[in-house]
C-alpha cells in the first residue's frame, strides 16, 4: 500500500475529512489547522504514527493520522523522549492525540464488491 493510499484510508476514518474533487480536505490531528492533500499522490500531508512504531505503535488506522509536515517534525523534535522529555509527558501527549483521533473516528465505508459479469457480457 502506498503512502497516498494510507493517507486516504486514514482520511476516510476521520470525520474532519471530506473528499473535494481530487483532494481530501480536513484538519491536522496535531494542530487542528486546515489541511488538504492530493488523493492520488498524497502531496500536501504527512502520515503520522500517533504512538511511534519504536514505542509499540502500529500501522492500524486508529494509530495513524493525517498531519502537516511541520507538525510531524515538531512532534519529533519536541516530544521525543530521547530529547529531554520524560516518558510521562510523552505518554500524556500521546494519550491526548489518541483521544482526539477517537473523537474524530468514522467507520470507513466498506469496499464495494467487484462487479459480477453476467453471461450476456462474456
Amino acid at each position: 500500500m502506498t503512502t497516498a493510499e494510507k493517507l486516504a484510508r486514514v482520511a476516510e476514518t476521520d470525520t474532519s475529512f471530506a473528499r473535494r474533487g481530487a483532494n481530501w480536505v480536513g484538519k491536522c490531528l496535531i494542530c487542528n489547522g486546515p489541511i488538504a492533500f492530493d488523493a492520488v499522490t498524497g502531496e500536501g500531508a504527512t502520515l503520522e504514527h500517533i504512538r511511534a512504531r519504536t514505542r509499540g505503535g502500529t500501522e492500524e488506522p486508529e494509530n495513524l493520522a493525517v498531519v502537516h509536515d511541520r507538525c510531524n517534525g515538531e512532534k519529533g523534535r519536541r516530544w521525543d523522549p530521547k530529547r529531554r522529555r520524560p516518558d510521562t509527558e510523552y505518554d500524556a501527549f500521546i494519550t491526548r492525540l489518541l483521544e482526539r483521533r477517537r473523537q474524530r473516528w468514522r467507520a470507513a465505508a466498506p469496499s464495494a464488491p467487484p462487479a459480477i459479469r453476467g453471461r450476456d457480457s462474456d
